[in-house]
């Protein structure tokens, strides 16, 4: 259960946002209100209709909001890497957080956005837009590599950067629903060895 927030004061949007994707990562989209978020965030149900209108509305915001945050903060990580499979690595790091039973992280949300996409046309739009940003980062870490000679895959770089989400996606799944035989290791050194077959890491 999501803790009250102990401040009132000084809430703002983002401050909402963030509580709210605590709340939809702990109990699902289907399941999370007004009501919900605002005795997460401290902000009162008035004011959560002010700024969203809908619980709808709320939901595709918080979704978007914990999108650009995750994207922005791996761009931020990948600037102080130089080595392209580091980088790589990286971002599968990344990618594979927030998945188990124990978390609220950005993987539960991700998977939580599916579900909602899949019946509201505007959320369907995001994630279509969030895999789109995913394969032209991933292509263009994997087109880095190729210049410097670090890859030697003959696989285009777009192509590559789908069959990682692929395999990424697919890890995901079994780590948000406790799979025994599936742990955070086990799913990283996985994603990894695929991804290092697909690219022929030199070195």
């Amino acid at each position: 259960m999501s803790r009250p927030a102990t401040r009132r004061a000084g809430r703002n949007k983002e401050d909402v946002l963030a509580a709210a994707c605590q709340v939809i990562a702990e109990r699902g989209a289907d399941a999370t209100r007004f009501q919900d978020v605002a005795r997460s965030s401290g902000v009162p149900v008035s004011t959560l209709q002010y700024y969203f209108g809908s619980r709808e509305d709320l939901l595709v915001a918080a979704f978007r909001h914990a999108s650009q945050a995750e994207l922005a903060a791996i761009a931020k990580d990948l600037a102080s890497i130089e080595d392209p499979w580091a980088r790589l690595t990286r971002v599968v790091d990344t990618a594979l957080t927030g998945y188990d039973l124990e978390s609220s992280g950005t993987g539960r949300l991700w998977i939580e956005a599916w579900r909602f996409g899949m019946r509201d046309p505007e959320m369907r739009e995001d994630v279509h837009r969030d895999y789109a940003r995913w394969r032209a980062l991933i292509a263009g870490e994997v087109r880095a590599g190729i210049t410097v000679g670090r890859f030697h895959t003959g696989l285009p770089p777009e192509r590559v950067a789908v069959l990682a989400l692929a395999v990424l996606d697919g890890l995901g799944i079994p780590l948000a629903v406790g799979d025994p035989e599936v742990s955070p290791a086990e799913a990283r050194r996985t994603a990894l060895a695929a991804l290092a077959d697909l690219l022929r890491v030199a070195g």
